[in-house]
């Protein structure tokens, strides 16, 4: 499930309509200015910015483990979610990871063959706001 597995393959996320950014564009995956997305005061609903973060933490995790020799099994085990503001339009992700705990992260599922990492996703809308930050805790095993 590393370099073959397309995130946007999983049903859930094409009944949602999420999809690739444009060419060069700096973002990991992309959710539409759709009527379908928007809540009761017009911007962005809540659970529509968690799919999109939840599949963007995927795609930046498989992005980052395509080159292991080996394939993975990983499930999301925890999250946490701050919404900093209405999100107005098209929305966008970007994944961060902490280096330091890549490292530590990489070392232990050699060595064990699972481990556990934090993925974090940040959303901006199309005024470039950063309309909420996530962190996604993985459990990861070799398959």
């Amino acid at each position: 499930m590393t370099e073959k597995f397309d995130v946007l393959s999983i049903p859930f996320n094409v009944h949602i309509q999420l999809s690739r950014p444009k060419q060069g564009e700096d973002a990991l995956l992309v959710m539409e200015d759709k009527p379908i997305y928007k809540n009761h005061v017009g911007s962005g609903h809540a659970a529509a910015l968690f799919a999109l973060a939840e599949g963007s933490g995927g795609e930046y995790l498989l992005s980052r483990v395509a080159s292991l020799p080996f394939e993975i099994i990983p499930v999301v085990r925890k999250s946490e979610v701050k919404y900093k503001k209405p999100a107005q339009g098209r929305v966008v992700s970007r994944g961060v990871i902490d280096e330091e705990e890549w490292s530590a992260f990489m070392a232990q599922l050699e060595r064990k063959g699972r481990a556990g990492l934090t993925v974090g996703v940040e959303l901006f809308d199309e005024t470039q706001s950063n309309v909420a930050s996530f962190s996604f805790d993985w459990f990861i095993a070799k398959k």
